[in-house]
């Protein structure tokens, strides 16, 4: 533990809370730990040693030259609420490659010794059926059955059933509860043609809001959203035009020609067809699918 964390100072707090996030789709975790650590100026005071954890480096060439090798960025801060609430920490990592399971528990142990007894981990993934002319939902995972109640009186909806493959995201809340941590995860489901884009474009800061809303009102910290809200509104607009475009572009490119459709039925087009001439399409269809196959 001593090797692995780095420590710049120890400050002393206030019955913490910690809000956290990894990559996601996006950069709605990112974004909200990214806000939250400008608006309260949250003070960095430790990080995990990258070493162990990163197996694939981020490297920078110029005319052959290697100029620039770093290993897997991540970080913790720190905000002491000057009010009657408790105080917050905020950690942001890049994705671990190498022993994730360790790089989970590491984390979770130094929360433990900082005396943080509830944690949010944020985040946001594609999901078809939804516009980005809508309010994002906020879907909530929980690690202890009593969170229920919390989640439901700030109108946060539990994610009705899954399974498969889980994430790092499920390690957070399920080896949290071996350490009598609360883990509430919440997620936002985005439009998966913005999930697919690369980062930049891929930012989406709307999502971000409607989950930093929901932890403001679970926790009651008071936090200037104002900025937030404009992201999200010029983006919606942003997407809202380049739509438009598209659909303006595909309606002139149509694939189909437009011709005049006929005023009168053609000649022959309604007559009875015979047994023999059904029995020949049907084998035309036949033949079609097995063509198909081979």
């Amino acid at each position: 533990m001593e090797r692995e964390f780095m420590s710049y100072k120890k400050p002393k707090l206030r019955n913490p809370r910690l809000i956290m996030a990894l990559p996601d789709a996006g950069y709605v975790g990112l974004g909200i730990v990214d806000y939250l650590k400008d608006k309260l100026q949250a003070e960095e005071f430790g990080r995990i040693e990258p070493q162990d954890f990163s197996s694939m480096p981020w490297i920078s060439v110029k005319n052959g030259l290697m100029k620039e090798l770093e290993l897997m960025k991540n970080g913790f801060y720190y905000w002491r609420n000057r009010g009657s609430g408790d105080d917050l920490i905020l950690f942001k990592s890049e994705q671990p490659t190498a022993r994730v399971h360790e790089y989970v528990r590491l984390v979770l142990d130094y929360a433990c010794q900082s005396g943080v007894k509830r944690l949010y981990i944020v985040g946001a993934f594609g999901a078809m059926g939804i516009t980005h002319s809508e309010r994002p939902p906020v879907l909530g995972v929980i690690n202890l059955p009593h969170l229920k109640e919390l989640l439901g009186k700030s109108g946060v909806n539990l994610y009705p059933e899954y399974k498969g493959v889980g994430t790092i995201h499920s390690l957070f809340l399920w080896f949290a509860k071996e350490r009598d941590i609360e883990a509430i995860g919440l997620w936002s489901p985005i439009p998966h043609y913005i999930a697919r884009l690369p980062s930049p474009w891929s930012n989406y800061p709307k999502a971000s809001l409607s989950i930093l809303e929901k932890v403001i009102d679970l926790e009651g910290i008071a936090v200037d959203t104002g900025e937030l809200e404009a992201m999200a509104k010029r983006t919606e607009a942003e997407m809202g035009s380049m739509y438009d475009e598209l659909y303006e572009e595909t309606q002139k490119e149509s694939t189909y020609l437009d011709v005049e459709k006929p005023t009168i039925y053609p000649e022959g087009a309604t007559k009875t067809i015979s047994d023999e001439e059904l029995r020949g399409m049907v084998r035309d269809i036949e033949d079609f699918f097995k063509r198909g196959k081979q």
